[in-house]
C-alpha cells in the first residue's frame, strides 16, 4: 500500500467533483435520516428496555410504585452513551421525543463522522465512500445496540480528528485533546473506545510507516502515541475488581459467518443479502483496479478490525455478541479506505452514481421496514392503555428457536409500560456492572428479569421461560396482571387470570385476588 495522499492534493472551488461538495454531502446526510422520522418508537429490538431504564433514572425519585421495584445508583461504568444522553435531552423535552432524538442522533453521527474520516484521509470524500453509509443502519444498530452505535460514530469522528492532528504534526494538541475524548467515548461504550484505539493505531502505523521508519521504531512510536488513549484501562481494571470478565465462546466460526451475512440485516432477507454483493464487490474490484487501490492511513485500521473480528468471542466482560459489533465497522473502513479513483473522471463519475444509487435504495427500503415494524409495535403497545399505573406485570414474549431473519422485535416491547405506567415488568436487564439499574421487586422471583420474558418452543434449548410452566408457577403475590406477546387469548387457560384486553394476537390479563407486599 502506497502512502495517502499529501496535504497539497486536496482540491478546492470549482474542482470539487459533485459528490464531494458540502451541499451534496449535507443533503445526503439528512436523507439517511429518513427511516427515523415517522416512527414515533425507533423500532430497534433492545430500544423499549433501554428506554425503561432511562426513565427510571429520572423518575425513581418521583414515583413510589418505581421505588418499590426498582433502585438506580449511578457510577462510571463504560455503557452510558444514552444514558446520560436520553435523561439531558428529557430535561427539555418529552421523555419519548428525546429518547427518539437520541437515536436519531446516532445515524447522523455515524455518517457524518465516515465521511469525516474519508475526507481526512483521501483530501477530499472518494465517491464509494457513499457506500460505506448505509452500514450506519446495520444490524447492531438495529439490534438495539444504542450505547454502542452512539459510540461508534464518536469514535468515527474521533478518528477523523486524529487524522487531521497527525497530518499536521500537532501531536502535542492531539495528545491533550484525545485524554478526554478517549474518556468520554468509554463512558458512551467501552467497545466503542476499544474501536478507536485499533483505528488509531492502525492510522499511526501508516503515517509513521510513510515516514519510512523501521517496524521496531514504528511499534515503539505508535505506542507512545496511544498513551492519551489508555486512561480508561485504568477505570476498566478498578471496574473489574471482584467481578466476573471471562470471554466465552470462541472462533465460532458459523456464527462469525452470519455476523458477516447479517450485516445489513433487517427484514426481506434477500435484499440484504443481496446488498452485500455490491459492497462485496467494489471492494474486490478497488483491490485489483489500477485506478483504484486502498490508503494506508485506512487501511491498517480496517485489517486491525478484521484481526479483532477474528479474534474476539461472542461474550466478553459481561457484553454480547462482542465480535458481532465488529462486522460492520470492518467493512465501513475498509470501504472508506477505497482512494478517488486516477485517470478517467468518467469512471469516478460512474462510481458515484452507482454508490449513491446503493445509498438510495438501502434508505428507501429501511425506511419502509421501518414503517411496517412500527405498525406492528404500535398494535402490540395499545395493551399498555389497559394498564393500571404502578402494576406488577408478568410479561411473557413469543420467541422462534433460531431467530428468522425478520425479527418480529417485541422481546422489550414491555419495557414500554414502565416509560408509561411506571410498572414493574421482567424484562429489564439486572447485570452488576454493565448495568445501573438493579430489581428490589423480590416477590417477583424467579420471574425478576431478562431473559424471563422470552418464551421457546419446548424443543429449543433451555433458555428464558416455558409458557404453561410460568403461567401455572409465577407467584401470584409479584404480579397483577399478565401480558403474552405472541399467544392469542385462550392460551392462557388459568382460572385466575381474567382477560382484560387482546388485539387478537396478544393478551393481557389481570390476576384475580392479587394483594401486592407492603
Amino acid at each position: 500500500m502506497a502512502a495517502s495522499p499529501a496535504p497539497s492534493g486536496r482540491v478546492t472551488g470549482s474542482t470539487v467533483p459533485w459528490w464531494a461538495r458540502c451541499g451534496i454531502l449535507v443533503g445526503v446526510l439528512l436523507i439517511g435520516l429518513v427511516p427515523l422520522l415517522w416512527p414515533a418508537l425507533p423500532p430497534l429490538e433492545d430500544l423499549p428496555g433501554h428506554m425503561g431504564r432511562w426513565h427510571v433514572s429520572l423518575a425513581l425519585g418521583q414515583s413510589a410504585a418505581l421505588a418499590r421495584y426498582y433502585a438506580f445508583s449511578w457510577a462510571p461504568v463504560g455503557n452510558l452513551g444514552m444514558d446520560l444522553l436520553v435523561p439531558a435531552l428529557a430535561t427539555i423535552l418529552p421523555f419519548e421525543l428525546a429518547a427518539k432524538l437520541g437515536v436519531i442522533l446516532i445515524p447522523a453521527l455515524t455518517m457524518a463522522g465516515l465521511l469525516w474520516t474519508a475526507r481526512e484521509a483521501h483530501g477530499r470524500v472518494p465517491p464509494t465512500a457513499l457506500f460505506a453509509l448505509p452500514l450506519a443502519y446495520a444490524w447492531p444498530f438495529q439490534f438495539g445496540f444504542v450505547n454502542f452505535a452512539l459510540a461508534q460514530g464518536l469514535a468515527f469522528c474521533a478518528l477523523a480528528l486524529w487524522l487531521r492532528l497527525g497530518r499536521g504534526q500537532r501531536l502535542a494538541l492531539r495528545a491533550a485533546l484525545f485524554v478526554p475524548i478517549s474518556c468520554a467515548i468509554w463512558l458512551a461504550h467501552s467497545f466503542g473506545w476499544g474501536m478507536l484505539c485499533l483505528m488509531a493505531a492502525g492510522a499511526e502505523f501508516a503515517r509513521l510507516r510513510a515516514e519510512r521508519r523501521t517496524w521496531p521504531a514504528t511499534i515503539g512510536i505508535a505506542a507512545v502515541q496511544g498513551v492519551p488513549l489508555a486512561l480508561p484501562l485504568i477505570l476498566m481494571i478498578l471496574a473489574s475488581h471482584g467481578q466476573g470478565t471471562g470471554a466465552d465462546d470462541w472462533f465460532n466460526w458459523s456464527a462469525k459467518g452470519l455476523w458477516i451475512a447479517s450485516i445489513l440485516r433487517d427484514r426481506w432477507q434477500w435484499l440484504d443479502m443481496a446488498s452485500l454483493v455490491p459492497i462485496v464487490m467494489i471492494i474486490y474490484v478497488a483491490a485489483r483496479h489500477p485506478k483504484l487501490g486502498f490508503s494506508p492511513l485506512l487501511g491498517w485500521p480496517a485489517l486491525l478490525c478484521l484481526a479483532a473480528f477474528i479474534l474476539l468471542p461472542r461474550l466478553a466482560l459481561g457484553g454480547s455478541y462482542v465480535d458481532m459489533r465488529m462486522a460492520p465497522a470492518m467493512v465501513m473502513i475498509a470501504l472508506l479506505a477505497i482512494r478517488p479513483p486516477t485517470g478517467s473522471p468518467r469512471f469516478a463519475h460512474t462510481l458515484a452514481l452507482l454508490a449513491l444509487a446503493f445509498f438510495l435504495v438501502r434508505t428507501a427500503t429501511t425506511t419502509a421496514s421501518f414503517l411496517l415494524r412500527s405498525g406492528e409495535q404500535q398494535r402490540e403497545l395499545a395493551a399498555i392503555d389497559a394498564i393500571p399505573r404502578g402494576a406488577s406485570v408478568l410479561s411473557l414474549v413469543a420467541r422462534p428457536c433460531s431467530g428468522k431473519w425478520s425479527d418480529l422485535r417485541r422481546d422489550h416491547l414491555p419495557g414500554m409500560a414502565i416509560v408509561r405506567r411506571d410498572v414493574f415488568t421482567n424484562e429489564q436487564w439486572n447485570l452488576a456492572g454493565q448495568q445501573l439499574l438493579r430489581v428490589r421487586h423480590l416477590a417477583a422471583r424467579p420471574y425478576l428479569a431478562d431473559p424471563s420474558q422470552l418464551v421457546y418452543p419446548r424443543i429449543c434449548p433451555d433458555i428464558g421461560s416455558r409458557f404453561e410452566t410460568a403461567l401455572q408457577e409465577f407467584p401470584r403475590a409479584g404480579f397483577t396482571h399478565v401480558w403474552t406477546i405472541g399467544f392469542p387469548p385462550g392460551a392462557a387457560r388459568q382460572t385466575d387470570l381474567q382477560l382484560i384486553w387482546s388485539n387478537g394476537a396478544s393478551a393481557l390479563y389481570r390476576v384475580r385476588r392479587q394483594t401486592l407486599p407492603q
